[in-house]
Formats: structure tokens, sequence, C-alpha cells
């Protein structure tokens, strides 16, 4: 069986870059979160309580779909994220009703999804993660606040410690820049070698 390895992480973490990288250097075949394409993301930030329930359950559907097309790649993959992160922004904004017939449909789709093999979070600080995001400028990431970062940092904690479908190594990146500086980046390439055992 192929091997499927994840690279998670809040927002301005750093996970599609280490993605490429992994995907250029090692020989994964590497696939991207489509999140761009949400109808609801341009809206989100600024009304959270209001889209927080849409947002979720099409992100859930097009996580899924892409997963799905995911685990059944035969070829050693890496992927910028792991489908059950989608349950970790559900805990974090949806509440009441809105969560128990999320939870409904999400516990429908994980009897079809293949667990990764190994799952690498990327770890820094919310301030941070803030000025990285800041820097590359999205606009919807625009209203994205030190104070949501915070809570979102917790809220990867809080589930990371119950997580045990797979291993998972935390990275603190904070002081890499793995993009730029080739001693960082075989740094976190050695790490993902001697965690995964992958050498292509």
């Amino acid at each position: 069986m192929s091997l499927l390895l994840s690279i998670e992480g809040p927002i301005g973490a750093g996970k599609t870059s280490l993605t490429r990288i992994l995907e250029r250097e090692i020989g994964f075949k590497g696939f991207y979160e489509l999140s761009f394409k949400n109808p609801y993301l341009s809206k989100f930030y600024n009304d959270i309580e209001r889209y927080s329930f849409p947002i979720q359950i099409e992100f859930l559907a097009s996580r899924f779909k892409q997963w799905k097309r995911i685990q059944n790649v035969n070829v050693d993959t890496v992927c910028d994220y792991f489908f059950y992160k989608d349950e970790i922004f559900a805990r974090m904004n949806l509440k009441g009703e809105d969560f128990k017939l999320y939870r409904r449909i999400f516990n429908l789709m994980i009897e079809h999804i293949r667990p990764p093999d190994y799952v690498i979070y990327l770890s820094a600080r919310p301030a941070v993660l803030l000025e990285r995001i800041e820097k590359r400028g999205r606009e919807y990431e625009s209203p994205i606040t030190l104070e949501y970062l915070m809570k979102l940092c917790s809220f990867y904690d809080e589930y990371l410690k119950d997580y045990r479908l797979s291993p998972v190594l935390i990275l603190d990146v904070e002081g890499f820049d793995y993009v730029n500086n080739e001693r960082d980046r075989m740094h976190i390439i050695n790490e993902v070698r001697r965690f995964t055992g992958y050498y292509g």
C-alpha cells in the first residue's frame, strides 16, 4: 500500500510550502486543498457566526470528495491538510443543533476515510502566524485576528492530544525559513525522513 502523509497546522503555518518542497525534493505526489474555491470564504471572517455552518459543510463535502481520490492513488502521497482537520474547525465554530447535524454527517463520512499513515503538525505562535498571513496578503484572510488564531491553536492542541489514528510529529517551524534557506529546508526534510522512514 502506498504511503499517505498529511501536513497540518493552523492558518499561516506553512503547510502548502512544505508540501511543495516534499513533492519536489523527496518525490511524493502532492495534493493541495482547494479551500480558495469555497464560495463562503470571502464572507466568513467578517461574519463568523452567520457563515460558520454553510462554510463548514462546503469544506466537509469538498474535503471528502478530494480525500477519497487521494486515498486511492497508487503512489506515495503528501497533502497539505488532513481530513480530520474539518472537525477541529467545526468544534471551534459550530454550536447546538448545527454542530449535532455536522457530527452526524461527519461520522457517516469517516466510515469511508483512510487516515493518513503519518501526520506532521507545523507549530508556531499565533503572533507569528498573523505576521505571515499579513505578509502573504490574501484579501479574504485580512479580517483574521490574533484572538481568532489563539483560539484556533488551542483547539488544534486539544484535538491532537486525543488523536490516535496516525503517528503525529509536531515541528516547531517558527524559527525556520525552509522556503528560502537551504539549511533550514534540509533540516525539515531530514526530520520528515526520520519520522516516516521514507527516503524516496
